[in-house]
């Protein structure tokens, strides 16, 4: 218990603190995208999915055929590979995390719309069928991203000399702990709940939509 104490009553909130202008700066470019995608998409007369929304088909068919326990899986993977491209990429002065944040956010705007149009749903119904996992979704994924962003600016303060040796292992420290005690957790429910409670709340609010996946 000491350990969880130390990790969640001291460490995390030091990383977060920490991190807290980093994440600002990622949320608001990540909601500011999220406006753009809705506000630009025109969605096709013909349903013909745009390129930014395949992925997300091609994905939603690849866990039709396979076990919860497998789709679960391969939810979380392919959320944990995102936040990882970013980490390993981020050295490129932040271009890949912030690159990512924006079309993670116009795809997540752009699928809200198609939703909206294709369905009839309202904002409201729209945003209460991706709260259930998408509380723990987002969150995680702008905290990854933040890293990212973080590393980025440290890069080349350190290749300049301007950063110590005490300042990189502080911040891949802090980096650690919010990946360990905050991401990868939070990613994980967040695929459980995609699956299991996004489905129920979906067909809660509108029996006749096939879709389990948003």
């Amino acid at each position: 218990m000491s350990v969880i104490h130390k990790l969640y009553g001291r460490a995390l909130p030091r990383a977060l603190q920490s991190y807290h202008r980093y994440l600002i700066f990622v949320a608001v470019l990540f909601i500011t995208c999220m406006a753009v995608g809705f506000t630009g998409y025109r969605p096709s007369p013909d349903g013909s999915l745009p390129w930014a929304l395949r992925g997300l088909a091609d994905l939603a068919e690849r866990l039709e055929s396979v076990p919860l326990w497998q789709r679960v899986l391969i939810l979380f993977w392919n959320n944990v590979k995102v936040t990882f491209i970013s980490l390993a990429l981020g050295w490129l002065l932040g271009v890949v995390p912030m690159v990512s944040t924006c079309l993670n956010g116009v795809v997540i705007g752009m699928g809200a719309k198609m939703v909206m149009v294709q369905s009839g749903w309202s904002m409201g119904m729209v945003i209460l069928s991706f709260l259930p996992h998408g509380v723990f979704e987002i969150p995680a994924f702008v905290a990854g991203q933040a890293i990212g962003v973080r590393i980025g600016f440290l890069t080349p303060l350190a290749w300049r000399g301007k950063t110590t040796g005490h300042d990189m292992g502080r911040m891949a420290a802090e980096s650690l702990t919010l990946i360990g005690a905050a991401i990868l957790p939070m990613l994980a429910a967040a695929a459980v709940l995609e699956l299991t409670l996004t489905p129920a709340v979906i067909r809660l609010i509108s029996p006749g939509w096939p879709w389990a996946m948003l």
